[in-house]
């Protein structure tokens, strides 16, 4: 268990992909958990971290967007949507920034229940 907070977190995977070399990513490897363990393991944490990433990185660099959005992002709707959607379509509905990186995540490996009921925040795809 992490006991972190989303935002010591979240800022150690802006520093992990802020760098001109990419982080080795995998079990027990890599700069940051959010990157792997966190998808799988901690639910509920690894959202709260990729929404406060969200909020430091806006503005910024698409190359943070497009990783976190093909990377700790779409392993938790693979890994754990099932856990996480309703959560999710709340911040969709919400959030146009959330909404415009839920559009950045492949649906690969993601069970048809939850695509199914996130689809409608989907509609335009990066």
């Amino acid at each position: 268990m992490d006991n972190r907070s989303p935002d010591e977190i979240a800022e150690e995977w802006i520093r992990a992909w802020s760098g001109t070399e990419q982080p080795a990513i995998g079990v027990g490897i890599g700069a940051s958990r959010l990157d792997w363990e966190l998808p799988r393991e901690e639910p509920q944490l690894c959202l709260e971290s990729i929404i406060t990433v969200l909020e430091h990185i806006q503005g910024s660099s698409s190359k943070l967007l497009a990783v976190l959005a093909a990377g700790p992002l779409e392993d938790l709707l693979a890994k754990n949507g099932s856990v996480v959607v309703d959560q999710v379509e709340v911040l969709a509905r919400r959030s146009p920034e959330f909404r415009h990186l839920l559009n950045g995540v492949w649906d690969s490996g993601i069970h048809p229940e939850v695509l199914s009921k996130l689809a409608k925040y989907r509609n335009q795809r990066w």
